[in-house]
């Protein structure tokens, strides 16, 4: 790991790191390595692949640093795939690994693909998980409270499910909070929801829920708080 980090650091100072979104996601990165190595504790990963584990979180967002040095924006849509741009710069490094390769192409993908076999699913897994749960910890903003209420996306959460992204509430504090929120019908290990559940992080997130005029918003947070308990009483 140190080496690994030596590179990735040596990576990082090629950037301007006076850029608000380079140091923001150097800070993203380290978070999400703690996050899957409590994934890979809870896991009872053996030490190679406790370290594998932290190696697919360091490099998963390595292209955000190019992303946001050249467009000044982390959509994908405007840029580039930062997560195939990731293993393309993984590769100029000389980073080889297939797992390693893979969790980056696919962590932000919208699942991994059925053909990985089920050890690199596992890290695939482990990366997108604490991905999210990073995104989740961080405080939310308040609403204005006057946001557009985006059904499909209440929906989606009533359904269980993903929100899927929407350009159309691009500037919707509301849309982006229940699309965090859905996240966790995408979270695979038991340890995710146990992080989930000592952070507090989703109980902050349904309060904020209280600001706005969604009429399902009791049934969101129901339906929101029964999944969790599920998911850690499996």
């Amino acid at each position: 790991m140190e080496e690994a980090l030596k590179l990735f650091n040596n990576y990082y100072d090629t950037f301007d790191k006076t850029l608000d979104g380079v140091h923001r996601k150097y800070d993203h990165t380290m978070r999400v390595v703690i996050l899957a190595k409590k994934i890979a504790k809870g896991l009872n990963l053996n030490d190679e692949d406790y370290e594998l584990a932290s190696l697919c979180a360091l490099y998963h967002d390595i292209a955000r640093f190019k992303q946001w040095s050249e467009y000044k924006t982390f959509e994908d849509a405007l840029s580039f795939d930062h997560g195939n741009e990731g293993e393309s710069i993984l590769k100029e490094l000389g980073i080889n690994d297939d797992i390693i390769l893979k969790s980056t192409r696919v962590h932000n993908k919208i699942s991994v693909p059925t053909e990985f076999d089920e050890r690199t699913k596992m890290f695939c897994d482990i990366t997108r998980d604490a991905d999210k749960l990073d995104n989740l910890c961080i405080k939310f903003p308040k609403l204005d409270g006057d946001e557009e209420i985006p059904e499909e996306a209440v929906k989606s959460l009533l359904n269980k499910e993903m929100v899927k992204n929407n350009k159309n509430y691009k500037n919707n504090k509301l849309f982006h909070l229940l699309r965090e929120i859905g996240f966790i019908f995408d979270l695979n290990f038991k340890e995710s929801f146990k992080i989930i559940r000592d952070d507090g992080c989703i109980e902050r997130r349904l309060e904020v829920l209280n600001d706005s005029n969604i009429k399902d918003s009791d049934e969101i947070k129901r339906t929101v708080n029964e999944f969790i308990e599920e998911r850690l009483s499996d």
